[in-house]
């Protein structure tokens, strides 16, 4: 009997250790990137792209970039950058992905949408940039942080017709909101390669890392992050809100994303009530659908702006 009490005593602190380092890891803000120094650009995931990393700042510079700050609900202190449009037709808020920014994300999509009529609002998610937050929630948080700017935008800028765009987290947050009551001026949203839950992403890669069942380990990571972040990483999923959407949604996924599986975008579509496209990009991995098929990607966000943007023509 002794023994197996301290075999299940010493199952539950495995599970706790490993709770606490999959929360640690994957929650807790890591160390800032200046992503404007080339040296510490290369000691992310990402230093390949520093080239395009320092020509979306300086276009951004160029276009009368400004920053912008909100408070969250709970009290942090959120930074973005307004970028306004001549003559412009509506607005983009854009949502960096994960632990990234918006420079590498957006990098290829800041010109387009500028020159299209589109002002640019572009947040810092929280425990990223220059926005404040010790704890990254995947999107839980962030949501209500998105509809903070979203009201923001329509109290300082005027009732411009709003499309939502995220990458990656920032497609889990945007979808996150769609089961909201919505300011009336929110016309739709683009979705690129979301996961549809922390709990579901989280799992996935634990799995993928460990090849260990992570059922033994979700419990113990959820504990942590309701007692130190206050969130659930079961709070959200996209499967639910996207059951409750009134906005029109365009969702994009890379069929062979080796990072959050296509299938997660797909089970939203399906489970989504209201107008709704699904583009999926052969041979696309996580992020680079646009890089991949560019006229195709092209095409679908055109066309799903024409359908929801008065104003707005293939020629803009």
């Amino acid at each position: 009997m002794l023994i197996v009490l301290l075999v299940a005593l010493g199952l539950l602190l495995i599970m706790l250790c490993s709770g606490a380092y999959i929360f640690c890891v994957g929650c807790c803000r890591g160390k800032d990137v200046n992503w404007l120094d080339e040296r510490a650009v290369k000691t992310t995931p990402f230093s390949k792209y520093y080239s395009q990393i320092v020509a979306a700042d300086r276009f951004l510079k160029d276009n009368g970039s400004q920053d912008v700050f909100i408070t969250s609900k709970d009290g942090l202190r959120l930074h973005g950058v307004w970028v306004p449009a001549e003559g412009a037709k509506g607005t983009v808020i854009m949502l960096h992905g994960y632990r990234s920014t918006y420079l590498v994300d957006f990098s290829m999509a800041l010109e387009f949408y500028l020159r299209a009529g589109f002002n640019l609002l572009i947040p810092d998610q929280r425990a990223h940039g220059k926005s404040r937050g010790r704890f990254i929630t995947f999107g839980v948080k962030e949501s209500g942080d998105l509809l903070e700017w979203i009201g923001f935008h329509n109290r300082n800028f005027g009732m411009f017709p709003v499309i939502l765009s995220g990458l990656s987290m920032g497609a889990s947050t945007v979808l996150y909101v769609a089961d909201e009551p919505l300011p009336v001026n929110v016309k739709g949203m683009i979705a690129d390669c979301g996961f549809t839950s922390p709990k579901e992403i989280l799992s996935t890669v634990y799995r993928r890392v460990t090849h260990l069942p992570p059922c033994f380990s979700m419990w113990a990571v959820d504990l942590f992050t309701r007692l130190f972040a206050g969130f659930s990483i079961t709070q959200k999923d996209t499967r639910m809100t996207l059951a409750a959407s009134k906005v029109p949604v365009l969702m994009i996924h890379g069929r062979e994303d080796g990072f959050v599986p296509c299938k997660m975008s797909e089970d939203g579509y399906q489970a989504c009530i209201g107008c709704k496209r699904l583009l999926i990009v052969d041979g696309a991995d996580h992020g680079v659908s646009f890089v991949q098929d560019r006229e195709g990607y092209t095409k679908a966000v055109v066309s799903f702006l024409k359908e929801n943007i008065t104003g707005f023509s293939a020629d803009a």
